[in-house]
């Protein structure tokens, strides 16, 4: 019993797949200009964070037609790379998942989709000319299972004082090698439950 449980996991694992997922549509937007999208006046660049006295926001949505529904997603990594930094690391980003649709091209502060205040995800501001990587497996599982619409991740900030605002390349700017993407590692999910004959099959 105990060769074949260890050579169910061996094979489960090696059934588990990685893929990476390109953007499907990223904007910022700021309350400095509120009915202007990309407010920079150019979409090649994301901000999210606190810039003087204006607030940056970041809205980004994922292509996930490569993940079956309901499959069991084992990690998800939100990958950004950060071009520059406006001032200093205070307070800390903060990530929520946006609950309605919206358009990249005509998305304002004061046009903005509503998003979830929780569940929310936290981490720590990255350095410049570095990738960003936030865990957002929470998310994409909810995606996956159809409990939440895949409207896309609201990134915000929450206790900066003063400038501190990251520049990130968006999926607009052309710069391959540095796109916005989501890494997802995931397993079917035939294989995560059920009977040894079922499981045999699915594996055949």
């Amino acid at each position: 019993m105990k060769v074949l449980i260890g050579l169910l996991l061996v094979t489960m694992a090696a059934r588990a797949e990685t893929v990476e997922l390109p953007v499907l549509q990223d904007a910022y937007i700021c309350d400095c200009k509120p009915d202007s999208t990309n407010p920079n006046g150019n979409d090649t660049h994301l901000y999210f964070g606190r810039y003087f006295s204006c607030l940056d926001r970041t809205l980004i949505e994922w292509d996930l037609s490569m993940i079956p529904s309901g499959a069991s997603v084992e990690s998800a990594e939100m990958r950004l790379y950060c071009i520059s930094f406006f001032g200093s690391a205070t307070g800390q980003p903060v990530f929520h998942m946006i609950n309605e649709e919206w358009d990249e091209l005509t998305v304002t502060m004061n046009t903005q989709p509503s998003f979830d205040a929780t569940p929310c995800l936290n981490g720590a501001w990255p350095a410049a000319q570095s990738w960003f990587s936030v865990d957002v497996t929470p998310f994409v599982q909810a995606w996956v299972n159809g409990t939440h619409p895949n409207c896309g991740i609201y990134c915000t900030s929450e206790g900066t004082t003063g400038s501190c605002a990251p520049g990130f390349w968006s999926g607009n700017s052309g710069e391959e090698g540095f796109l916005p993407t989501l890494v997802v590692t995931w397993v079917p999910l035939s294989l995560m439950g059920g009977s040894w004959g079922g499981i045999k099959s699915a594996l055949n």
